[in-house]
């Protein structure tokens, strides 16, 4: 449940619903009567063409998962959870109706949308429904799990700053200490001078 499992589970049921929706759902096989004679087959962008939109959405999802913060992070898993969800009813749609998913595909290839055939379903639909489920899991997990993760810091914390310039702040007398010794030091040299040049003079420098 650590941060990066969480993405790469998120990844893998994106990249699931993507592939499989890329393959074979619904072969159609004409009947004698049919208009055409060659069986017609529905990949699964075609037959439910949200699912490939919705894998996307869950990739992109899962990759902002590695930098988002704590609200955002909410926002993720909530994406994550419907476009899951989206994927399910999607497929699961295609799977239970394959003539209305199948009937874009027949139109093209027959001029009307539904003929006398055979309407056969794969696996793939089903595979499709597993990824969907798979990756509403990984959003409930984030939204859970997301709560523990640590939040990545730019700039050291305030009392960090304080402790840094303390010592900066207690060299400084220091510093201004010998400034104002050599002053002092200038300053008494400064005044042997005069009392050398008043002496010269004829004057008394102790006065």
């Amino acid at each position: 449940m650590t941060r990066r499992n969480v993405v790469l589970a998120g990844l893998l049921g994106g990249l699931a619903a993507l592939l499989t929706g890329t393959r074979t759902w619904i072969t159609v096989t004409p009947g004698t009567g049919a208009i055409i004679h060659q069986p017609v087959t529905v990949a699964g962008s075609d037959a439910a063409t949200s699912v490939s939109a919705l894998a996307i959405v869950v990739l992109a999802a899962s990759v902002s998962a590695t930098i988002a913060g704590r609200v955002a992070r909410w926002i993720v898993a909530g994406l994550l959870v419907l476009a899951g969800v989206g994927i399910v009813v999607a497929a699961a749609s295609a799977l239970g109706d394959p003539l209305s998913a199948a009937a874009a595909v027949v139109g093209e290839a027959a001029g009307t949308n539904r003929i006398e055939a055979e309407y056969r379903t794969s696996l793939w639909p089903a595979a499709t429904i597993v990824a969907g489920v798979w990756t509403s899991l990984v959003g409930a997990v984030m939204a859970i799990a997301g709560r523990r993760w640590k939040v990545g810091r730019k700039y050291a914390p305030a009392t960090e700053a304080g402790a840094d310039a303390a010592p900066r702040a207690g060299a400084n007398p220091d510093r201004h200490s010998g400034d104002q010794a050599r002053t002092e030091g200038e300053g008494t040299q400064v005044d042997e001078i005069d009392g050398w040049d008043r002496l010269s003079r004829g004057d008394d420098p102790t006065r």
